[in-house]
C-alpha cells in the first residue's frame, strides 16, 4: 500500500511538472509571438516612414535620368530634327551609319586616346606625388595647390590656356627667346597640347584621392616597414597600394567615366567661334555638333542619341571590365 501511494504521488508530481513545463513553454511561445508582432509592427512603421523620404528622390531620379535615358534609346531609332518635325522610324540605321562615319571613328579614337594616354600619365604622376608628399611638412598646402586647377571652371581653364599657347601668347613669347616656340594650336600639335592640359588639370584630383586613402592607413605599418629596411618606393608598393586598393579602384573607375565625358575644356581651348578642328574632337563634341552645336547645327537628334547610347554602352563595358580586373580580397586593418 505504501509503495502504491508513493508511486501515485510521484506520478502526480511528474504530471504537475510536465503541466508546468507545458504552461511555461506556452507562455514563452506567446511572448515570442508578441515580440515578433512588435518587431513586425515596428518594421511596418519604419517602412511607412521610409517611403515618404525616398519616394520624392526616386521620382526625380526616374523623371530626370531614367526617363530621358529611355527616351534617348527610342529617339535613336528615328530620324528626327527636333520639336515640330515628325519622327521617322529608321530602326538601326543610325547605328549602322556610325560604322561608316569617318568623323565619328576619329572622335571615338580620340576619346580612347584621352582615356589611355592621359590615364597612364595622371596615375603615374599621382602615385609619384603620393610617395613624395607623404612625409613633407607642408603636404596639405601642396595638395591644395595641385587640386586647385580641378575646381576652376573648365571653360575658364580652356580659354586661359588657349590665350597662353596662342602663337602670339605668353608661352611662345618666352620660349621664342631661346628658339623653342612652336605652333601649339596647329592641327598637327593641338591634340597633344590638349592631352597635356588634361593631365595638368586632372592630376591634382587623383593625388587628393590617393592621399586620402593613404592617410587612413595606421602609422605603425610604415614604422614597422622602416625598421625592416624598406625605402619609400617599397613602402608604397607593399603597404600603401595594398591597403588603399579600394580607393585606387574607385579612382580608376572615376577616370574611365570622366575621361569619356570631357567636353567644356576642349571646346573652350580650341575656341574658334565655330567648332573644334577634326583633330581635337571627341565623342561628346561630335555629338554636340551633330545635334545643336556650332554655327550651323545639323539637328540630327536621332543620330546624336545613337552616339549617346554607344557612349553609355562603352562606359558600362569598360567599368565592368575594370572592376573585374581590379577585384581583390578586402584587407582589413
Amino acid at each position: 500500500m505504501v509503495d502504491e501511494r508513493v508511486g501515485a504521488g510521484e506520478c502526480r508530481f511528474l504530471q504537475r511538472k510536465a503541466r508546468c513545463r507545458g504552461l511555461h513553454q506556452e507562455a514563452q511561445g506567446r511572448d515570442d509571438q508578441a515580440r515578433e508582432a512588435i518587431v513586425t509592427a515596428l518594421t511596418r512603421a519604419r517602412r511607412r516612414l521610409y517611403w515618404p523620404f525616398v519616394a520624392p528622390a526616386t521620382l526625380l531620379y526616374v523623371a530626370f535620368f531614367i526617363g530621358p535615358a529611355l527616351a534617348s534609346v527610342w529617339i535613336s531609332l528615328h530620324k528626327w530634327r527636333g520639336a515640330g518635325d515628325e519622327m521617322e522610324f529608321t530602326g538601326t540605321a543610325n547605328y549602322l551609319r556610325l560604322l561608316d562615319d569617318d568623323a565619328f571613328k576619329s572622335s571615338f579614337a580620340n576619346s580612347l586616346k584621352i582615356l589611355a594616354i592621359c590615364g597612364v600619365f595622371i596615375f603615374a604622376l599621382a602615385f609619384g606625388l603620393t610617395i613624395v608628399l607623404r612625409e613633407m611638412k607642408h603636404r596639405r598646402t601642396l595638395r591644395a595647390l595641385l587640386f586647385f586647377p580641378y575646381i576652376v571652371a573648365p571653360v575658364a581653364i580652356g580659354v586661359g590656356l588657349g590665350l597662353l599657347l596662342d602663337p602670339s601668347g605668353l608661352v611662345n613669347a618666352v620660349l621664342g627667346n631661346v628658339g623653342l616656340d612652336r605652333p601649339w594650336l596647329a592641327p598637327d600639335h593641338i591634340f597633344g597640347t590638349i592631352l597635356i592640359g588634361i593631365v595638368w588639370v586632372t592630376t591634382g584630383f587623383y593625388v587628393t584621392l590617393l592621399m586620402a586613402g593613404q592617410e587612413r592607413i595606421p602609422g605603425y605599418f610604415y614604422e614597422d616597414s622602416t625598421l625592416a629596411g624598406a625605402n619609400r618606393l617599397q613602402q608604397f608598393w607593399h603597404v600603401t597600394l595594398p591597403l588603399s586598393w579600394d580607393i585606387v579602384t574607385v579612382a580608376a573607375v572615376l577616370w574611365v567615366i570622366n575621361s569619356l565625358k570631357i567636353f567644356e575644356f576642349i571646346y573652350a581651348f580650341t575656341g574658334t567661334g565655330d567648332s573644334p578642328p577634326t583633330e581635337a574632337r571627341t565623342i561628346p563634341i561630335y555629338q554636340f555638333l551633330m545635334t545643336t552645336g556650332g554655327r550651323n547645327p545639323a539637328y540630327q537628334l536621332g543620330y546624336g542619341c545613337a552616339m549617346g547610347v554607344v557612349m553609355v554602352a562603352l562606359v558600362t563595358v569598360l567599368v565592368v571590365a575594370l572592376r573585374r580586373v581590379m577585384r581583390r580580397e578586402a584587407v582589413h586593418f
